[in-house]
């Protein structure tokens, strides 16, 4: 290459190096707009599922009360009914199982199904009663030697970590454990811990699993450790795949993004900035972030009337992870500046 187009091509990088870094952040009014958005679908979408399906699950319960809950804490209004609903069809599912779930069976989805169930009522604050104590001596019955929670099915991505799968159910009960389960709980949890720590990491959802633990669990020279790794598989796009040899999407974009801010990483980190980027840019007009499925199905397909079709369940999970990490990313300091401009 000729000296003087070496020069040429260096000065151009620097110009557009400085130029990304001084690119704005996304102004909180333009994220705000893209969570209600977002919300329409998600709480439509949760409304609706009780008319098909008396089952809980992560995808029409769990998440859409992350989603909400995470719109709510940051100023964005919510339709409190839809949750207060969604709620409600939770724990009824639960209670109804009270007298199996003791006896470590009785829940279609076993182990994921209910510690996705226990963060739920983490999430909204539900106090300890007798179906959060039943819901916790289910977990300590289906615990593996090894410490971790083993999955039911393999339905990838939303059903494809034990790691994820272990950490939530660790800490949810946790939370939940009564006076008398407490011994038992505190020993599950340092299993868990220990099999976390040595688990061998395949997928996204794997990694964001272990930051999250390091978080949750006060391991402080793991959390940065694990930051580090799951920053360095950020994409050119500012996104994340599922796994290594995908393209980012909106599931694995969404998580991921809330894993980092909801573990510590600051809303003004070049790193979300970017993740926030995508995440508004890919966002479909009608506020849903579309994923192709890739699960074998193992039910018969029912129209929730959500998009995208028979790929609509990841979608909206999708969806829901990325509204939540959208109002995460919401940050105080860019909110009152911004309420004094005139």
């Amino acid at each position: 290459m000729p000296l003087r187009t070496a020069i040429l091509t260096a000065i151009a990088l620097l110009v557009a190096i400085k130029l990304c870094a001084a690119e704005p952040p996304p102004r909180p009014d333009t994220i705000r707009s893209a969570v209600a958005k977002g919300l329409k679908i998600i709480q439509r979408s949760a409304t609706n599922y009780p008319t098909h399906r008396k089952c809980f699950s992560c995808h029409h319960q769990s998440l859409p009360v992350l989603a909400i809950v995470s719109a709510r804490d940051h100023d964005i209004e919510i339709d409190a009914k839809v949750l207060d609903a969604t709620m409600k069809f939770s724990r009824d599912f639960f209670s109804r199982r009270i007298k199996s779930m003791r006896k470590g069976r009785g829940v279609g989805g076993a182990s994921m199904t209910v510690g996705y169930g226990l963060w739920a009522y983490d999430l909204v604050g539900q106090k300890a009663e007798e179906t959060s104590e039943a819901m916790t001596e289910f977990l300590l019955l289906n615990q593996k030697d090894d410490g971790r929670w083993q999955l039911s099915s393999n339905r990838p991505p939303l059903e494809q970590s034990n790691a994820l799968t272990t950490v939530m159910s660790a800490y949810s009960m946790q939370q939940y454990a009564t006076d008398a389960q407490r011994k038992r709980v505190d020993a599950a949890v340092k299993k868990a811990r220990k099999w976390l720590s040595d688990a061998k990491l395949e997928s996204q959802e794997d990694h964001n699993a272990r930051l999250w633990a390091a978080h949750l669990f006060g391991d402080g020279a793991g959390l940065i450790e694990a930051r580090e790794k799951v920053i360095a598989r950020q994409r050119d796009d500012g996104g994340w795949g599922q796994k290594a040899d995908m393209a980012s999407d909106g599931y694995a974009t969404g998580q991921t993004l809330w894993m980092l801010l909801e573990t510590g990483l600051p809303s003004d980190n070049k790193m979300v900035r970017r993740a926030v980027q995508r995440t508004l840019t890919t966002q479909l007009d009608d506020g849903s972030y579309y994923v192709k499925s890739r699960s074998k199905p193992i039910q018969k397909f029912f129209d929730n009337g959500d998009p995208h079709g028979t790929d609509q369940f990841i979608s909206i999970a999708a969806t829901c992870w990325s509204v939540a990490a959208l109002a995460r990313s919401l940050d105080a300091k860019a909110v009152a500046a911004e309420k004094k401009t005139p």
